[in-house]
């Protein structure tokens, strides 16, 4: 017990720092959003809207330099709305050029300074913000000192002219206030800039970590795959080897003909157990090597006719079996491997749970348009029991009916009033396999 509330306390402990850095990231993912930009923007809109609104209605409570200037000229009040909107458009590009966006909002202080005079102090709020986001976004160090130093000297400049040239304002006045919030600003970028450096190296160390560990889940899942293709390379390979070796050494040993033709038919069996054991251990190592194609080779599928062997198999044991084809047979050797493999799995199932199976009829009908419609029946009879196996559990069925419907075509198979049924559609193969290769190139 004390054991479980020590582990729980680490876990607790160990949660806290993580969730504080989920927090962090969160917040560095909500800065990083676009439309964070124009939040900014927006309330410098707001301010200086307040500002222009307290200088026409109140104008005894606003900078006197300003009003003056907007009272005697005609075009100063234009101009200084011109230069806040300039500047407001301009802060809008402080994500893409924070350098550039610092300078130019920078030389539109001064230039308000001379103008203006103290006038220039409605521009401060934005001086800074685009202070601030230079200090954050940019990524070189040389260049970001460059033109902290540059803002720095044209902010003085819109001191000394403010107290110099209109002499509406002491010198000290203006630059300590100035001067504190420049450095506080600085501070807090320098921070924040810290803190999203920090967070997005842990985050890049997360990635890594995460994509070693998935290299290694692959190459442990490849080792695992190797071991399986070399215990079916040697035990059931050594198996069939065996089997090939006995029934060969007793071919017309027995001296009666249906024997001799069962131990050929064991014969052929194991060695086409045999050559399909080497075939999925080639396709098991393939998959385990980068370097090799885990497709089939087009010679090791199945074609149309390999599916009479399978029919002559089922002959050998006493069943009647009938093979029809109507239609032309088309050029898609991966249709005709499908086709193969879903008519042999049938007769397997027949043989393997049929009840007094005697017939066994399969019927292949290719269409105009390169598809193909098989059908297998036979007449045993299913006990409960293997109905629901062959059904429900099967590997084999399944496997080919995620198969057909993977490839555009149907599936089914199940008891009829006469014994077991299976149909399956298969489409043109190579139709469909040029339609992907043409989108690819269009793409």
């Amino acid at each position: 017990m004390s054991d479980s509330i020590m582990e729980y306390r680490q876990l607790s402990e160990r949660g806290s720092p993580m969730r504080a850095g989920k927090k962090t990231q969160g917040w560095i993912q909500l800065w990083n959003r676009p439309y964070m930009t124009f939040v900014a923007v927006f309330f410098c809109a707001l301010y200086e809207t307040g500002m222009l609104t307290r200088l026409i209605l109140a104008p005894s409570s606003a900078n006197q330099t300003l009003y003056q200037v907007m009272k005697s000229a005609s075009w100063g009040l234009p101009l200084f709305v011109v230069i806040i909107f300039l500047a407001l458009v301009t802060l809008c590009l402080r994500r893409l050029y924070p350098l550039a966006t610092l300078l130019v909002v920078s030389g539109m202080l001064a230039l308000t300074a001379a103008i203006y005079g103290s006038g220039c102090t409605y521009l401060i709020i934005p001086w800074l913000v685009s202070l601030y986001a230079c200090a954050v976004e940019y990524k070189s160090m040389a260049s970001l000192t460059a033109g902290l130093g540059s803002s720095a000297i044209l902010g003085l400049f819109s001191i000394v002219l403010s107290a110099n040239w209109h002499h509406d304002v002491h010198f000290t006045d203006l630059l300590y206030p100035t001067g504190l919030t420049f450095a506080l600003c600085l501070t807090v970028a320098f921070l924040s800039r810290s803190v999203r450096q920090s967070r997005m190296s842990e985050q890049a160390l997360e990635e890594e970590r995460s994509h070693a560990l998935t290299l290694a889940h692959e190459r442990d899942q490849a080792m695992h795959q190797s071991r399986v293709a070399a215990q079916l390379h040697d035990s059931v390979g050594h198996d069939l080897t065996a089997i090939i070796a006995l029934s060969e050494g007793l071919d017309h040993a027995s001296g009666k003909p249906e024997i001799d033709e069962a131990i050929s038919v064991i014969n052929d069996l194991a060695r086409q157990g045999l050559d399909d054991t080497r075939t999925a251990v080639k396709a098991l190592q393939s998959e385990t090597d980068p370097k090799n194609d885990p497709q089939p080779a087009t010679g090791e599928r199945h074609g149309w006719d390999d599916i009479k062997p399978i029919l002559d198999h089922a002959r050998h044991v006493g069943i009647s079996t009938a093979l029809t084809e109507t239609g032309r047979r088309p050029q898609d050797s991966e249709q005709a491997d499908l086709a193969f493999t879903i008519t042999r799995e049938a007769i397997t199932n027949a043989l393997r749970h049929g009840q007094e199976v005697n017939r066994i009829v399969v019927s292949w009908d290719h269409n105009s348009r390169g598809g193909i419609d098989i059908t297998v029946r036979d007449d045993g009879r299913i006990l409960n029991n293997e109905a629901d196996n062959i059904g429900s559990n099967g590997t084999g069925l399944a496997r080919l009916r995620a198969e057909v419907q993977a490839h555009g075509g149907s599936f089914h198979s199940g008891p009829g009033s006469d014994g077991w049924t299976l149909q399956a559609h298969i489409p043109s193969l190579a139709a469909m396999a040029a339609n992907n290769i043409g989108m690819k190139e269009n793409a």
